[in-house]
């Protein structure tokens, strides 16, 4: 039922301007007692890159955790691909965040006993895909972001960097329509970052997929769409 409601909600009829892959509605969320989120308020449409920029404890994580259905807020509502979630129960959530949602952490976490090739896989082993169709698809992410010749290394025989790269494939390789991406290149070089964030604008512009990535970087211009920045647990969009 629920992937006929989904599939119903992406084959629009033609002229029907499509939804938005995400929004947030007045999103409100405390941690503990501290109130993390007020108010806030971000449309994601289909091929959007969006940064949302902070310092570092402002509540980006939680921003990125809430917008990968990854946390439900106290108040407001997440749409995500015109379903109000607050109305999904928590296996119809699991399986929209497996099937469309591909989220990087900002810990670069990784199973430490797998490779970094059935790390990268894990997603698309869990919805089915086949061999040959994960091989090719792992073999495009791999070659793209600088990993080619790693595969078969564990997580311990990575720098931090590939790490990173890493758990951005296992986002990217199942082509999912939404990327959350949490501080994503905080460990790669200039050069490195440029490179993994051209990847992922093509992918976007390819694919329809929409993007938000957190930084506590508040300076640094990207080519993204739009340019947020969270502070006081309000998000406004900047210049």
């Amino acid at each position: 039922m629920l992937w006929r409601r989904v599939q119903q909600r992406r084959e629009l009829p033609p002229g029907e301007v499509a939804l938005h892959v995400l929004e947030l509605q007045g999103v409100h969320k405390t941690v503990g007692r501290d109130p993390v989120l007020r108010g806030v308020d971000l449309l994601l449409p289909s091929g959007a890159v969006v940064a949302a920029r902070g310092r570092s404890g402002v509540g980006k994580t939680t921003l990125a955790k809430l917008a990968a259905l990854l946390l439900r807020p106290d108040r407001g509502r997440v749409v995500f691909m015109g379903l109000d979630t607050h109305k999904l129960g928590d296996p119809e959530v699991s399986a929209l965040r497996l099937r469309y949602i591909g989220y990087v952490d900002q810990e670069c976490t990784l199973v430490e006993e797998l490779t970094a090739r059935e790390n990268a896989e894990l997603p698309l082993k869990l919805l089915g895909i086949g061999e040959e169709a994960r091989e090719e698809a792992l073999k495009e992410v791999f070659g793209a972001l600088g990993l080619a010749g790693l595969e078969d290394r564990k997580p311990r025989e990575l720098s931090g960097g590939q790490r990173q790269r890493v758990a951005l494939a296992r986002a990217l390789v199942k082509r999912p329509k939404l990327l959350v991406a949490d501080e994503p290149f905080a460990h790669l070089d200039d050069e490195t970052a440029r490179e993994a964030f051209e990847y992922v604008r093509l992918k976007a512009d390819e694919s329809g997929m929409a993007v938000l990535m957190t930084t506590t970087d508040l300076y640094t211009r990207m080519e993204v769409d739009e340019d947020y920045l969270l502070e006081r647990g309000v998000l406004r969009r900047v210049a």
